[in-house]
């Protein structure tokens, strides 16, 4: 008798544990579920605020070689260097192709780093992988907005990289460069008002006394790229063509030392 009760009770207890395994397997399901579902709701939500290359862009962004990892704009003529850039945040990396193209024409390599969702600060790890990966020396680091501070990030960590350019960008807080040797480009615009300038000027004491600085009179902070009036941004009053051309050449004086 007593050994037909533990027999009993043993199916029991079996069969309440089986019952709770399928219970916590169709929590984990639907958990799953849940997850997947919010991770297509914000990848929709953001592919949605994501600012889309000009046409004229992306027609440029297909003149360059594209893998997963970024857009790769040969050099013309004898190589002087490399360039890694970071597009900055919600901006499709097309938008740089034009500044890309210029400056391939002077003889660097360009790669426009891609980022998960545009979001650079989610492949900072990115430019130090290609860096070892394809044995690149020479190297500028270079970013707008968000993908400066991530450049800024990886500014010191490889002895290959020469120098860092920020366009409308600064060191975050947690980033100090003021030691540093590297050789520092940072441009920014006089209608910018996206730009938080008083984080900007604090950010100096965080860069080499050796800094350049360059301002372009009328232009804006959209215009470091070309996917058109970011909101908020003040009004250029020179065209998205125009400023790409001056960032080129500004960039490329203090690439060939003339500036």
């Amino acid at each position: 008798m007593v050994g037909q009760q533990l027999l009993v009770m043993r199916k029991i207890s079996i069969h309440s544990s089986i019952n709770m395994t399928n219970k916590m397997k169709k929590i984990g399901r639907y958990f799953l579920a849940l997850c997947l579902a919010l991770i297509l709701i914000i990848g929709t939500v953001l592919h949605t605020k994501t600012y889309q290359a000009s046409e004229q862009a992306q027609a440029i962004s297909q003149t360059a070689n594209q893998t997963k990892d970024y857009l790769y704009f040969k050099a013309y003529g004898e190589r002087k260097g490399n360039i890694l850039f970071y597009q900055g945040a919600l901006v499709e990396e097309s938008s740089y192709a034009s500044i890309a193209s210029n400056l391939s024409q002077d003889g660097y390599d360009v790669y426009i780093l891609k980022a998960p969702l545009n979001l650079p600060i989610l492949a900072q790890q990115k430019a130090l992988n290609i860096i070892e990966k394809e044995n690149l020396d020479n190297v500028y680091l270079a970013g707008h907005s968000l993908g400066g501070v991530v450049a800024s990030l990886n500014a010191e960590k490889s002895s290959k990289i020469q120098g860092l350019i920020l366009l409308a960008s600064y060191p975050s807080e947690k980033t100090d460069l003021s030691s540093d040797k590297l050789r520092v480009l940072s441009i920014t615009a006089t209608n910018d008002k996206v730009l938080k300038w008083q984080n900007y000027e604090n950010a100096k004491k965080r860069l080499p006394e050796s800094t350049q600085y360059r301002s372009i009179e009328g232009g804006n902070h959209g215009g470091f790229g070309d996917y058109g009036q970011q909101s908020h941004d003040g009004k250029a009053s020179l065209t998205s063509h125009e400023q790409n051309q001056e960032i080129s050449q500004i960039v490329l004086n203090f690439l060939n030392g003339q500036a």
